[in-house]
């Protein structure tokens, strides 16, 4: 991580048939809310069409935004093991298509997420989804997607401070 007066910050909740992005930007401690959205995959395409198409809307994305960062919400609980598998090669694809175009790639787990946003590692969607809103000042709900990856961003944010305060890089 880099000390810098403003980065942009790309956040992803990865998934195989629907996921998240957010990107903010930090200036002077200030957080921007510059561009987020969520993206259903089309059922009917097979699995690898799926990662294709997840990873084309990541390089438009990214090409589009041009991220500093790229923090993925990093998967460590799923109802079953193929779907940890699957999420896991998704967060790949994610990962390989930021790190190709240059950007640092960080993962940080669910619950380091929640701590960071909302004060307790336990936290329910709502909250997050609230204090999302209030800490870049939207108004509407952009979606759970959008709202997990914006605040993966914000998170990283705050891990990136804080890791500048102590020389850590």
């Amino acid at each position: 991580m880099r000390v810098n007066d403003s980065i942009t910050v790309m956040g992803v909740d990865p998934g195989l048939n629907s996921f998240g992005y957010g990107i903010i930007s930090e200036d002077a401690r200030i957080l921007h809310p510059l561009k987020y959205g969520q993206y259903a995959v089309p059922k009917s395409i097979s699995f690898n069409d799926k990662l294709v198409y997840i990873g084309k809307t990541f390089s438009s994305i990214i090409e589009e935004t041009r991220p500093d960062f790229m923090a993925i919400e990093k998967i460590y609980v799923a109802k079953n093991t193929q779907i940890a598998l699957s999420i896991g090669i998704v967060s790949g694809i994610i990962a390989y298509t930021g790190i190709s175009k240059g950007i640092q790639v960080a993962f940080i787990t669910p619950g380091e997420i929640k701590k960071t946003i909302t004060g307790s590692g336990q936290a329910i969607k709502q909250q997050v989804c609230f204090m999302v809103q209030k800490l870049l000042g939207l108004r509407e709900d952009p979606g759970e997607h959008a709202i997990d990856a914006l605040a993966t961003a914000i998170c990283f944010v705050s891990i990136n401070r804080f890791h500048n305060l102590v020389g850590k890089p």
